[in-house]
């Protein structure tokens, strides 16, 4: 039997509207602040598993290094920020992007700034993507690291770079702590997970999900897109798309294991008890073995918004009362 690399699934790029406006904003932005003085800054924003890193990474590909005779042109530089970031770490990773094999040489914090603005130079750069911009506050102390968003933004302004954030919601209380870096930022772009109560929203996570399901085609999965399936992967994801690659890298992983290409609503099952955490939602229900139709679908899609939410963000659980366990059931929602 010809085996699928289950990793694969992690690849797949599905593609929706708010994912495509927010690419076409960016690669906008920074099309036209090649005419700009003033630098253009931007943040991505969004829970874990809505695809920010995704469209970082697309946005990456559009504008791919070169080798020329002069060198090494990076175009666009793409870091991820260190868990516990100084300026002298930070600096240092992006001279290691622009392969720079002093960049962990002990020179003191301007030293490596001032080597850092010539490199930016000769490589060509133009914009600057920083991923886990949260990590600039510190949620323990609720303090932001306001020596480092003050350096920051020097670095905008004695550059002209374009710089785009992304990070969780938690990031945006750098940017508002900092009057001045604030004064650089446009307004930022919201990466949402979907809302099965509204239609858009539903209709979209649909074709996502189909869109998953077109490109494992070797698999055979049980009627998927139809709207009861959906619902049940909606509860399953808390519409996060992410979750939805992490179910079904899950059960294309167990399929190869057991040599098969089929992959029944128990498999589903599976793949969801061992891929999503769920340890902090009290009485979560298994979406693919309950008899969801008759389930109250405010208590199902309540239980669904906690999903990959951190525990200050989630939905208490004591508003999930006895009223919301009635009416309407998820038969009941569901359009036919």
């Amino acid at each position: 039997m010809q085996t699928i690399n289950p990793t694969n699934v992690d690849q797949i790029l599905v593609v929706h509207d708010a994912y495509l406006l927010a690419e076409k904003r960016i690669i906008n932005q920074i099309l036209a602040a090649r005419e700009y003085y003033e630098p253009t800054c931007i943040a991505l924003v969004g829970e874990s598993r809505t695809g920010k890193s995704r469209l970082a990474g697309s946005i990456l590909s559009k504008f791919p290094e070169e080798k020329t005779l002069t060198g090494r042109k990076v175009p666009v530089l793409c870091v991820k920020t260190p868990s516990k970031p100084t300026v002298k770490g930070l600096v240092e990773i992006l001279l290691r992007e622009l392969g720079d094999p002093l960049c962990y040489k002990r020179e003191s914090e301007n030293e490596k700034t001032e080597r850092l603005y010539k490199l930016i130079k000769q490589a060509g750069v133009h914009t600057i993507i920083i991923d886990e911009f949260q990590h600039f506050y510190d949620k323990v102390s609720h303090k932001v690291q306001h020596y480092l968003s003050d350096w920051l933004k020097i670095f905008v302004d004695n550059t002209g770079l374009t710089l785009f954030v992304v990070g969780l919601p938690s990031c945006m209380a750098v940017i508002n702590q900092n009057e001045q870096l604030r004064g650089r930022f446009m307004s930022a772009i919201q990466m949402r997970r979907f809302d099965w109560e509204s239609p858009h929203d539903r209709t979209e996570f649909i074709a996502c999900l189909d869109s998953f399901i077109q490109a494992l085609s070797y698999y055979h999965f049980p009627g998927v897109t139809s709207e009861i399936m959906a619902f049940r992967f909606y509860c399953a994801t808390g519409g996060l798309i992410g979750y939805i690659a992490k179910i079904l890298h899950q059960a294309c992983l167990n399929a190869n294991v057991a040599n098969t290409n089929e992959i029944t609503l128990a498999d589903l099952a599976q793949a969801f008890d061992e891929a999503v955490w769920i340890d902090s939602i009290d009485d979560m229900p298994n979406p693919f073995l309950t008899d969801i139709q008759g389930q109250s679908a405010n208590y199902l899609l309540l239980q669904a918004k906690q999903i990959g939410a951190v525990s200050g963000d989630m939905a208490s659980t004591e508003s999930i009362t006895k009223s919301s366990r009635v009416t309407p059931t998820a038969g009941d929602v569901l359009v036919a």
